[in-house]
């Protein structure tokens, strides 16, 4: 829970009404320019925010959990909100999202949130807006997209793509090329470094290294790519994500290589459309019910327990291959169809079939 007037009391040695006035600017001759000034400082140390919405006493649960999450959220994002916003329910939690960008927005954010009187907070940036602000009182969970420092939860990027390689190794490929977005450096590249590295330590152990290419050096030219692919001509192209993936698939058709014959093709997430391609293809399926899952319990379990300031969990959760037609593979759901609504990623569809 966030901090009350009633903490800023007791730590600058006055009343509640006194606070009150103080940070309300009522100009009463009770309260002095010094403690004014006293207790000002103190609610700015402690980042208090008036919480209009809290209807019951401090120690009370409001029975919400707040969420900040990225603004642009894709179809993987939101497809973990509603994850997180199920199981929540089965506790009796609702969810309540605010979105930003950028560090001023972010301490918004969290301000907005914790003026809804929230339990307990969830981050699924990459940035940590609790840390940096130093929240010590508030319960949270950091689970961004990749491994960065400081993280509770996170999906292990690797253990799918290395998992991926090692089942194509045993069927006699030997060589790989990575196709992702930009280079691998910088902050934001995390979990695409951590594909490139499940990959690279497959090929490893037979003594050969994948190459990289990034789309923006070919400033995104589909067929500038193909060209240079067919130079290559590794036996698996790995993509960063499904939908790179999907129409690699297209322009690879379209100039005659074949897939899978000539090259395998490997997607990343785990997104429903996988399914729906000319040629069904191949991806790393991201374990989002059990991230959702994860996540609920560590928040759960620390708004219990109370204790601050809290450790990172460091939980990594295994991603895994889910092999289709685009690597060779008979896939035994092909012609299987949802019975209810279709789902927008292949976990959720196939339930527990995968």
């Amino acid at each position: 829970m966030a901090f009350t007037m009633k903490d800023i009391a007791k730590i600058a040695g006055v009343s509640q009404q006194a606070v009150a006035a103080a940070l309300n600017n009522t100009g009463t001759s009770k309260v002095s320019e010094k403690t004014r000034e006293r207790v000002r400082a103190i609610a700015e140390k402690l980042h208090y925010v008036p919480n209009q919405h809290a209807k019951c006493l401090r120690g009370s649960s409001s029975n919400t959990i707040g969420l900040y999450g990225n603004p642009y959220a894709s179809v993987l994002e939101q497809s973990l909100f509603h994850e997180i916003s199920v199981e929540l329910s089965h506790h009796g939690y609702n969810l309540s999202i605010s979105y930003g960008f950028g560090e001023n927005t972010a301490n918004q954010s969290i301000r907005n949130l914790l003026a809804y009187g929230v339990d307990g907070i969830i981050i699924t940036r990459t940035e940590n807006p609790m840390k940096n602000e130093n929240f010590d009182n508030v319960p949270y969970v950091f689970t961004p997209s990749a491994g960065v420092e400081g993280y509770d939860v996170v999906v292990d990027h690797a253990a799918g793509t290395k998992e991926a390689m090692k089942t194509l190794i045993s069927a006699g490929k030997k060589s790989a090329v990575f196709l992702t977005q930009t280079t691998l450096d910088g902050f934001y590249q995390e979990a695409n470094r951590q594909k490139y590295k499940g990959i690279a330590e497959a090929l490893k152990e037979i003594g050969t290294t994948p190459a990289i290419l990034t789309l923006e050096d070919y400033d995104g030219e589909g067929d500038i790519i193909v060209e240079r692919l067919r130079q290559l001509m590794p036996d698996v192209l790995f993509c960063c994500n499904d939908y790179i993936a999907g129409r690699m698939v297209s322009m690879l058709l379209e100039v005659g290589i074949r897939v899978p014959d000539d090259m395998m093709v490997v997607g990343y997430d785990g997104l429903s459309t996988c399914d729906t391609y000319s040629v069904p293809l191949s991806t790393v399926v991201q374990p989002l019910r059990k991230r959702a899952e994860t996540v609920v319990e560590l928040l759960l379990g620390r708004i219990k327990e109370g204790r601050r300031p809290q450790e990172p969990a460091g939980i990594r959760l295994p991603s895994y291959f889910y092999p289709s037609a685009s690597c060779g593979f008979a896939n035994r759901l092909a012609h299987k169809l949802p019975l209810y609504n279709a789902a927008p990623m292949l976990e959720v569809n196939w339930d527990d079939r995968l």
